[in-house]
């Protein structure tokens, strides 16, 4: 279009020379120049308008073809017939046709271009019509040479269309092999489980994969925005690691801690221009969370064998110590002194008989017998054991049911795990505060959250609550929840913690649900 515009206004320059510099031609003739002028370019805008709207390319290309050749056709006729200039028009128009259609067109064009000079040819040959310029009659060629002009321009339109034809197919081929690269390269990136970011070498986020987007709930409004907002502390983290691969703890919106492994590398053109860095990284969430757990039984397998051998020798002894100490608190005549040092023995003996206690308990655990049972029952069980203690009388328990679901495990350890976790919530709230526990369906498991309003668990202690002899209590043993999360796992469950320091913690255990009808128990009730 724009090609054809430039040509009417080189025409519409030519016919207004020609109309200065000499006699005007007839009226009809000078009429049909302008009007063929005024027609081309209310074509070309009307095209032009159209062409944003346009839904079917190939006929919008049809009807531009068809404009063109008529166009070329007025002008090779007014310019001198067969001894015409600008016979090359038509060549334009075959050009045209390749750049807009497809073979087809093209060649649909060059034969139009033919059959056009090919009947102009025989009319001048046969005197029907004259040559003529602009109005003015001008001699015909002789037939030798009016023939050798048809067939010199037809030779021309016939290369042409060879020419375009077969740069047409080359192109074709290779949009399509392009087409099939990207769309493989988009398949192999799609379907990477690893998540892919690029930035520029400004740090701002050019493209993520689905991978990245759902690890990282990413949005398309984080196109353009700093990695740093995504990945916070990923340029620092690279630095103080010294390398290009790293592993990175971050928070994630909607899905909470992540631990990810990643690595950065130069993003780079095809001439090898560094123009941005490409980012991988995968989620090791789940490959810490075992790597903690392995350590902890390397460090339980040790201390078991330990404990095994030195407990039996010190309980042997230590009854001794305890039996001595309550036969000399009854004997007569023993001054305050005395009675205070014996009661220290006693209270000091007896801790130490509980911490041995418990830790035979942790290291030669006592093998489940799994039963289908309720969970809300033995809920039940341990709040009414709870609220018949008077220490307790300062915690409000509350127990929620929103689906007792039946799960496998020992009776006596399910009780042993719901009244260890909120024994220590009310210790850590120093008897003072309220606990809730509330059972749920999640999936295909049985949750049980048991949640205080205690001070919380610093950051930094949350990753070692489950290790024995770690306590933060000053007369604990250390041995509580390392039991509990050793008899969670013995019944196939697993137990998490979350807290929030100054306001509170939750625990939540999960058993994978038995295979029955749920019992009929819901709603909320509070002592």
């Amino acid at each position: 279009m724009l090609f054809r515009l430039g040509m009417l206004t080189v025409f519409t320059v030519l016919a207004v020379f020609i109309a200065a510099s000499g006699p005007s031609p007839g009226g009809l003739t000078t009429g049909f120049v302008w009007g063929t002028l005024v027609v081309g370019f209310t074509l070309t805008i009307v095209f032009a308008r159209q062409l944003p709207r346009v839904k079917d390319l190939t006929r919008f290309a049809w009807l531009q073809t068809t404009t063109d050749i008529v166009l070329a056709a007025v002008v090779v006729q007014m310019t001198g017939g067969a001894d015409s200039g600008f016979q090359w028009l038509f060549l334009i128009a075959v050009l045209g046709a390749a750049t807009m259609g497809n073979a087809r067109t093209t060649w649909a064009a060059a034969g139009a271009c033919v059959l056009i000079l090919a009947t102009l040819g025989v009319l001048e040959w046969t005197k029907v019509i004259e040559p003529m310029v602009l109005g003015e009659s001008v001699p015909g060629l002789p037939p030798t040479q009016l023939w050798l002009a048809v067939g010199r321009t037809t030779a021309g339109l016939l290369g042409v269309t060879f020419l375009s034809s077969y740069l047409g197919r080359q192109l074709s081929t290779s949009a399509l092999q392009v087409d099939e690269l990207r769309v493989l390269n988009e398949n192999i990136v799609r379907s990477l489980s690893s998540g892919l970011l690029t930035v520029d070498t400004a740090g701002r986020v050019l493209y993520y994969n689905p991978a990245a987007e759902g690890l990282l709930r990413l949005s398309p409004e984080a196109i353009g925005h700093p990695v740093e907002g995504i990945l916070p502390g990923l340029t620092q983290t690279m630095v103080d690691q010294g390398t290009e691969r790293a592993e990175l703890p971050i928070e994630v919106p909607q899905v909470g801690s992540m631990h990810l492994g990643l690595s950065r590398m130069p993003l780079r053109d095809a001439s090898g221009e560094r123009i941005g860095d490409l980012i991988n990284f995968t989620d090791l969430t789940r490959l810490q969370e075992l790597t903690q757990q392995v350590r902890r039984n390397e460090r339980l397998a040790a201390l078991g064998g330990l404990a095994a051998s030195v407990a039996h020798e010190i309980r042997n002894p230590l009854t001794a110590i305890a039996g001595s100490a309550e036969l000399l608190g009854a004997t007569p005549g023993l001054d305050d002194t005395d009675q205070r040092l014996l009661k220290v023995i006693q209270r000091e003996s007896g801790r130490l008989g509980d911490l041995i206690t418990d830790l035979l308990a942790f290291t030669r655990p006592k093998k489940p017998n799994r039963v289908k049972l309720s969970v809300a029952g033995a809920v039940r069980d341990t709040r009414e054991a709870f609220c018949a203690d008077p220490s307790n009388k300062n915690i409000e328990l509350q127990v929620r049911v929103d689906d007792d679901v039946p799960v496998y495990a020992d009776p006596a350890q399910l009780s042993q795990v719901i009244w260890n976790l909120v024994r220590n919530a009310a210790e850590a709230m120093e008897r003072n505060g309220w606990i809730q526990i509330r059972i749920s369906r999640e999936m295909d498991l049985c949750r049980v959250d048991i949640t205080d309003d205690g001070p919380g668990i610093e950051p930094e202690q949350r990753g070692r609550i489950f290790d024995p002899f770690f306590t933060t209590k000053e007369h604990g043993t250390g041995f509580g929840l390392a039991i509990v999360h050793r008899v969670v796992e013995d019944n196939r469950g697993t137990i998490d913690v979350e807290s929030t320091v100054g306001q509170g913690t939750t625990f939540t255990v999960r058993f994978p649900a038995a295979d029955a009808d749920h019992a009929e128990i819901s709603g909320v009730f509070s002592v």
